[in-house]
């Protein structure tokens, strides 16, 4: 008769008992899990959404971009912010501006060691060079004097260039324009240490002729000009030539601009909404073709042998999440400063989606540029509805609240608990296992008496 083992019967009968409970307490574990990992998903895509309509609902924004031509390359580099007038301007560049830029060259190959010299920039405090402190012991050279007057950092700079034997102390402005110019007095004393002063370059403005080399002056102290034509910034590169054909420049919309700027909303609510599909659809479409990710114009008869179905999603039937798809729908299908999405060529998918209409885009584009500018960035635009709809869930409100947090703080309770669950089932199974063990220890000992008893009686 073979011995029965009790720690391998009390396991057996510990297992028995346990695995409904394990069953059970990893199947929760993992439903709270996913869904733990999904509400994860969708705080990190609110966030993302929040951040893009942050830099593109500033001040300054617009989803109506202009575009600045000249007819000749060379002369002028020129960019249209989004509030410049649409119009043409011919522009003759009579001349550039320009700092001033002096030479001093020494006779000899020492400085003085008396004397003073004074270099006075409009708007700066005077920059004073007293020689009989400065060389008083006369061993400094153009270098130390360069040096010595870039200390002042005063709206003039010191070089020292060298031109065959002689060298040269070369004073430059700072900055380019009449108003920047600089001006120097000397000693005696020291102007018999130096050669005649000799000028590299003068100071002068930019001056842009508006209608042609005869027409209206424009005048800037430095290259850039932004302050001529309202929302027009102009980089002078080169001066025509006298008798030369003036540049036409034409500031007008820029289509291609204009649509990149609303496809980057297009793109961003999208993105959004399908991470909240993929967590609440039963049948999500995993892989789509680049042309409908993209969001623009739609094809109905587009093949769909490539998409791929997934399971359902962990948050499918969680009707917090799904409400999140209806308040995004809610707010892009609503009406708007001006009108709405539909009216400017902005359309729903059937999933919530949108897609952009280009011939109708580009329609409202020409044709009232304005709206579409007031539909996204009114003070009851899309952007700040949008905004206004997602505080509660990200928390970015005052209220404090943040539905998203509180989701998943709530799932990970729910983990937590059932962690603790299969503690107290560890504890429990333990006990019931010693009791076992003690059960079928004992039944071995009674079964070992009876067997060696019985053998007594054998012959």
């Amino acid at each position: 008769m073979s011995m029965m083992d009790p720690a391998s019967m009390a396991m057996q009968m510990v297992m028995m008992q346990r695995q409904p409970f394990d069953i059970q307490y990893a199947n929760q574990q993992k439903m709270y899990q996913a869904q733990l990992d999904a509400w994860k998903d969708i705080d990190s895509a609110f966030s993302s959404f929040s951040s893009a309509l942050d830099r593109m609902n500033k001040a300054d924004s617009s989803f109506v971009k202009n575009s600045a031509t000249t007819s000749e390359d060379g002369y002028i580099n020129a960019s249209a912010s989004n509030f410049a007038r649409h119009g043409s301007y011919d522009l003759f560049v009579k001349q550039l501006a320009t700092a001033q830029q002096e030479a001093f060259t020494l006779k000899g190959d020492e400085l003085p060691t008396d004397g003073v010299i004074t270099i006075e920039v409009p708007g700066s405090e005077p920059i004073e060079v007293d020689f009989a402190t400065f060389n008083a012991d006369g061993d400094k050279d153009l270098h130390d004097l360069a040096d010595y007057i870039n200390e002042f950092d005063e709206g003039v700079s010191a070089s020292v260039v060298r031109s065959g034997d002689e060298v040269s102390l070369v004073l430059s402005s700072s900055e380019t324009g009449e108003e920047h110019a600089f001006s120097v007095t000397a000693d005696q004393a020291v102007t018999d240490y130096f050669k005649p002063p000799q000028v590299l370059s003068t100071a002068q403005d930019a001056i842009v002729m508006l209608g042609g080399e005869d027409g209206l002056e424009i005048r800037s102290s430095n290259n850039t000009i932004d302050d001529a034509i309202y929302g027009v910034t102009l980089e002078l590169t080169k001066a025509h030539e006298p008798g030369d054909k003036p540049l036409t420049l034409v500031i007008g919309s820029d289509e291609s601009a204009s649509k990149e700027a609303v496809q980057e909303f297009v793109d961003a609510y999208n993105d959004l909404v399908n991470t909240i599909l993929k967590h609440t659809m039963s049948d999500y479409k995993l892989e789509q073709d680049e042309d409908d990710k993209s969001g623009d114009d739609d094809d109905d008869d587009k093949d769909d042998s490539s998409v791929k179905i997934t399971e359902a999603g962990a948050l499918a039937s969680d009707s917090t999440a799904r409400g999140l798809k209806n308040m995004l729908n809610s707010v892009t299908r609503g009406q708007f400063d001006e009108g709405t999405l539909y009216s400017i060529g902005i359309e729903a998918n059937r999933d919530g989606t949108l897609k952009i209409d280009s011939a109708r885009f580009e329609k409202a584009l020409k044709e009232t540029p304005e709206k579409i500018d007031a539909i996204f960035l009114g003070d009851n635009g899309v952007l700040t509805a949008l905004e206004t709809a997602i505080e509660p869930y990200t928390g970015s409100s005052n209220s404090g609240s943040n539905l998203l947090k509180s989701r998943q703080d709530t799932l990970q309770g729910n983990i937590d608990r059932v962690d603790e669950k299969k503690e107290r089932l560890d504890h429990r199974m333990e006990k019931t296992y010693n009791r076992y063990l003690r059960q079928y220890t004992a039944m071995q000992q009674t079964m070992s008496q009876m067997q060696s008893t019985g053998s007594m009686f054998m012959f």
